[in-house]
């Protein structure tokens, strides 16, 4: 048989460039080594853009073999590769299954998920073993199996006729949920198995993670499980799954994923020991988030980390469509600080505002913030907050400073905004949105930054911002929308309630304009069509008042509408995330002829209420 080059991930050939992850706290002395990865990052983009969850390679003889998550009638899915970058689909690895393993329909998976997830293919004694994700037939829980093949194209073997680990309570196993999510490490000539323990599942049990000794063929278990890390930090939500585990320079490092999977709160987190029993301490920065990315991944997780031949490390990870329609394939670069602190190298690096110099404002505790603190109280007019962060060369970059704004007056809600200096320098206002206060967004302003440190400083000037946390971008990347358009008194408003509203409903609503709005736009007709006037021919400006409380997994998203006038496709506007009945306005351009104009919204992606239309 072929012998086996890596078990472990390599890195995609010219891999993306990155700004790093995490930041060291900035005490107002001295600074720390500069993160791992500083540098200018593109925005990533799937190198396998089709439904390829839960990803894990094996490489042998140069050649990557990628296995992932059931679709479309294959169990395990199998994609070959010379570069990471291009893939080939190949057949099934394991089209038949062990006899325990009974039907199952996984919707929130996609329609043809047959509960079949997360494999994991390791080069053992006399072959190759796949550890798979299945339904229990008897127990009606998911437990891994184990089949061989003497190739690591299969096909795949199930070894007898039960599963390797089923803790379902029955057969005298020990009730926790059952198990999923496999994944291997060998040290010293040992292999052992990770697994989770799959309490989410059900009531009264918790998901945990352990790991356990094999046979050197990878088939049987060899002694009892040691308990790992579980549930217990608020940003994990009810699970912890996908467990990696690595060593580098004395220290073990286990990567896995959080929350819940089907939507962009799902993330990539670490611990650490110095043994690889433990006892493990979590990272309370996590290691890749649907924000670090800047939105471009979302549902970071299912990661896996790999050992290139040069002895750099990556990341392999799956990420959602911008629909939630199916799980993509992502490679990047996995940077270490000199401190031995990992970070994907195409996010961006993370600042926590809790770590910098806080000014006449207060260090607050929140489970909902990045790092699970937040700098609040900046009331005072020299309220500030005062972060170092690192550029590996000088120019322009984007800070993404996450805020949360719940601001309001005798009106009603109103924006916030601080200064912004740079190196003591005047980097202009930034302006919060009203987000009420909890629903953390991510506002990008573009800067000039010199290389090695900088000196970044908010400080209050109208109304109050919570801050958490100031990523760091490349330049390249779109600013997100920072502040509502001032729309001009000459704009003429029409109102979307009083337009012919298909396939949705006029609701009352006293905080709209003129006390109603257009809701319920759920289907993919839901549409909003009014009659504009232009006294002249050309481009022209709607100034859309909208409401946005979309989730996803109970992660906030962004919403869009297709817009057309006058019959002819005009676009897709975005609505950001503001919560349902905090009206904000977003602006799109279009072209208008002279006299009447039929303007149409319709629902593109998740759900958006309509208050009006301004036309300037």
């Amino acid at each position: 048989m072929p012998s086996p080059t890596s078990h472990r991930r390599t890195a995609a050939a010219g891999a993306l460039l990155a700004l790093g992850l995490l930041a060291p706290a900035f005490t107002g002395t001295a600074q720390a080594a500069p993160p791992p990865s500083a540098g200018a990052q593109a925005s990533i983009e799937p190198v396998i853009d089709a439904n390829f969850p839960d990803p894990d390679i094996l490489v042998v003889d140069g050649v990557y073999h990628a296995y992932a998550t059931n679709n479309e009638g294959q169990n395990v899915q199998h994609q070959t590769s010379t570069d990471l970058v291009h893939w080939t689909p190949q057949p099934d690895a394991a089209p038949v299954l062990g006899d325990w393993v009974g039907p199952c329909s996984f919707a929130p998976g996609g329609a043809t998920d047959n509960c079949v997830w997360a494999p994991e293919v390791s080069a053992v004694e006399g072959g190759y073993a796949l550890y798979y994700t299945a339904r229990d037939e008897s127990s009606q829980l998911q437990c891994i199996g184990v089949a061989t093949s003497a190739s690591p194209n299969g096909p795949f073997v199930p070894v007898g006729t039960e599963p390797l680990v089923c803790p379902t309570g029955q057969d005298g196993t020990p009730a926790l949920g059952g198990a999923i999510d496999a994944s291997t490490y060998r040290e010293g000539g040992q292999l052992y198995l990770l697994w989770k323990a799959d309490g989410n599942c059900c009531a009264g049990k918790t998901a945990i993670i352990y790991l356990q000794p094999l046979s050197a063929d990878g088939t049987t278990l060899t002694g009892p499980p040691t308990e790992l890390i579980r549930r217990d930090q608020p940003f994990e939500g009810n699970v912890v799954e996908a467990p990696t585990l690595v060593e580098r320079n004395g220290t073990y490092y286990l990567f896995y994923s959080a929350n819940d999977f089907a939507g962009g709160g799902y993330r990539t987190n670490y611990a650490t020991s110095t043994s690889l029993t433990g006892p493990y301490v979590k990272s309370r920065t996590e290691l890749m988030t649907t924000d670090r990315f800047q939105g471009d991944v979302r549902g970071p997780g299912g990661q896996d980390v790999v050992t290139n031949p040069d002895g750099s490390t990556s990341i392999v990870f799956h990420g959602w469509d911008p629909t939630y329609s199916y799980r993509a394939m992502y490679v990047s670069d996995l940077d270490w600080s000199a401190t031995g602190v990992p970070s994907v190298a195409a996010a961006s690096t993370r600042y926590q505002a809790e770590d910098g110099v806080v000014t006449n404002a207060r260090v607050v505790a929140d489970d909902t913030a990045s790092g699970l603190a937040k700098v609040g109280g900046l009331d005072a007019p020299d309220s500030s907050v005062t972060v170092q962060v690192y550029a590996e060369k000088a120019g322009p970059a984007t800070l993404g400073i996450r805020y949360a704004n719940g601001s309001v007056d005798a009106t009603g809600p109103v924006l916030a905004t601080d200064t912004l200096t740079v190196n003591g320098r005047s980097a202009g206002t930034v302006t919060f949105l009203h987000t009420t206060w909890g629903n953390w967004q991510l506002l990008e302003q573009q800067v000039k930054l010199q290389k090695g440190w900088n000196t970044v400083t908010l400080t209050k000037a109208t109304a109050f911002a919570e801050i958490d946390a100031i990523d760091v971008y490349a330049a390249d990347h779109g600013p997100a929308p920072s502040a509502p358009p001032v729309v001009p008194a000459t704009a003429v408003r029409y109102e979307a309630e009083d337009g012919v509203v298909t396939h949705a409903r006029v609701v009352d609503d006293p905080n709209a304009s003129a006390g109603a709005k257009v809701g319920g736009l759920d289907f993919a007709d839901s549409s909003v069509t009014l009659q504009v006037f232009a006294d002249k021919a050309g481009p022209a400006t709607l100034g859309i008042r909208f409401a946005n409380g979309s989730d996803r997994g109970g992660y906030p998203v962004e919403s869009t509408d297709t817009v057309t006038v006058n019959g002819q496709d005009a676009g897709v506007v975005t609505f950001w995330h503001t919560r349902w009945d905090n009206w904000t306005t977003v602006e799109h351009p279009v072209k208008l002829q002279k006299g009447w104009n039929t303007v149409t919204l319709t629902r593109g992606t998740f759900y958006a209420e309509l208050d009006a239309v301004d036309v300037y």
